[in-house]
């Protein structure tokens, strides 16, 4: 028996129960980005106290975390699609947190490793949810600007992670940053539970478990995006955006403190506001350019996501190469915007493309890709490259974390392919 839920509980939110969900996923976001980034700035004290590898620090920053935070998407995007996609982010939240706190408490690689798969275990079900609460909440033509939104809590989220976590290092130590990282998120679980309502009406746990006669099924699902080649493209730019992103942020830290002898409490305020300004900016902007040019040409502003991926490569060679710490961050910051800039309307056209049974399950297979390849392995490139290079020498492990950085950001350039031709996809209808 199929669930019925009736229309006056499917009616459009307003613009003020719309703002104020967008508000809560804002700080849900946040948060996830500082429990999923606050490593990146506390691997290398990590890596002393432990006696770790760079290959070590990127399998624990990246293939740990990704491992379950994409393949556990699927499951829970297919669940977000007929149960409350609140009280699912509400658990994800709660999950996740606690996770970080338990890495504060780890006492080897081995238990560091297995705390890290916990957040990711956490963290796979906030996406997909919230993607697709989004999407109910807010009409097409505000969407991509509520998923610009959306997108700038991310930098805000490293912002903290970088800055707090560089001074909580300095001042405490390494584990005192993740137990003060993990503990607002119980706080938040709780607001999200009680607060945000679902636009479908109620459903309970039971039903949304008992099989549908009209339920879309993951191979059902990939059937409908496979004859979309405009969406592969998109999993593609994703997953090359994943692996540079993830890949260049996990060695942060290292790359300044090898290069540049900074300490910890400068380095994660000056990458934390780096990362905050240019991530925010570039977020929100994208938005705005996403509503603008593509209600006029849909996709025309991914011809503009792909120029700034092709600018950032230069700018990043510069940045391994400069002297000086304030313009080397500055240069990265050219980087972290075209991160974020895609995202409104990347995000934005995904959900245009999907049907209205698919919106979760298309975030959740874009983010099993994206996840699992480039967060998975994007770190582990940068500390494989660097290993290589430093030879096992200490005093050319600062060379070894330039070149893996330079390395990685070659990659950009394939990203900006796959925009280019799914904008063309696009125009040519």
């Amino acid at each position: 028996m199929s669930v019925e839920i009736s229309p006056a509980k499917t009616a459009t939110p307003s613009h003020r129960e719309a703002n104020y969900v967008l508000a809560v996923l804002f700080v849900v976001i946040m948060l996830n980005f500082l429990d999923r980034q606050v490593i990146s700035i506390v691997a290398e004290p990590i890596k002393q106290e432990m006696g770790l590898s760079d290959k070590q620090i990127g399998l624990m920053t990246g293939l740990s975390f990704a491992l379950f935070y994409t393949t556990l998407a699927i499951p829970v995007a297919l669940l977000a699609d007929k149960w409350h996609r609140s009280r699912i982010i509400a658990i994800a939240v709660g999950v996740w947190s606690l996770m970080t706190i338990l890495c504060g408490a780890a006492n080897n690689f081995i238990q560091l490793f297995l705390a890290r798969v916990g957040v990711g275990i956490g963290e796979s079900a906030s996406g997909p949810a919230s993607h697709s609460l989004i999407a109910d909440y807010f009409p097409p033509e505000r969407r991509a600007s509520a998923m610009g939104v959306y997108g700038a809590a991310v930098p805000l989220g490293a912002f903290v992670a970088l800055a707090g976590g560089g001074w909580i290092v300095e001042n405490f130590n390494w584990r005192t940053a993740f137990y003060i990282a993990g503990a607002p998120g119980i706080f938040i679980a709780l607001i999200v539970w009680w607060s945000v309502k679902e636009p479908r009406g109620h459903v309970s746990l039971k039903e949304a478990f008992k099989p549908q006669p009209d339920q879309q099924t993951l191979k059902e699902a990939l059937t409908e995006l496979w004859s979309k080649p405009t969406y592969w493209h998109l999993v593609m730019a994703g997953i090359l955006i994943q692996f540079v992103s993830y890949g260049t942020a996990a060695f942060y830290g290292s790359l300044y403190v090898r290069v540049f002898g900074v300490g910890y409490g400068e380095l994660g305020l000056k990458l934390g506001l780096m990362v905050a300004i240019a991530g925010m900016s570039g977020a929100w902007l994208g938005g705005k350019v996403g509503d603008k040019f593509d209600k006029e040409r849909p996709g025309s502003s991914l011809k503009v996501i792909a120029a700034t991926f092709i600018v950032a490569v230069p700018c990043t060679f510069a940045a391994v190469s400069v002297d000086s710490i304030n313009l080397s961050i500055c240069l990265l910051g050219v980087t972290t915007f075209a991160a974020t800039f895609y995202y409104g309307p990347n995000f934005s056209l995904i959900q245009t493309l999907a049907g209205d049974r698919t919106r979760a399950m298309a975030v959740a297979i874009y983010l099993l890709f994206a996840g699992l390849i480039g967060l998975g392995f994007g770190p582990i490139f940068v500390g494989a490259v660097s290993d290589f290079i430093s030879g096992g020498d200490p005093s050319l492990e600062a060379n070894g974390i330039r070149g893996g950085v330079a390395a990685i950001a070659l990659f950009n350039l394939w990203t900006a392919f796959h925009f280019w031709r799914a904008q063309r996809l696009v125009a040519a209808g």
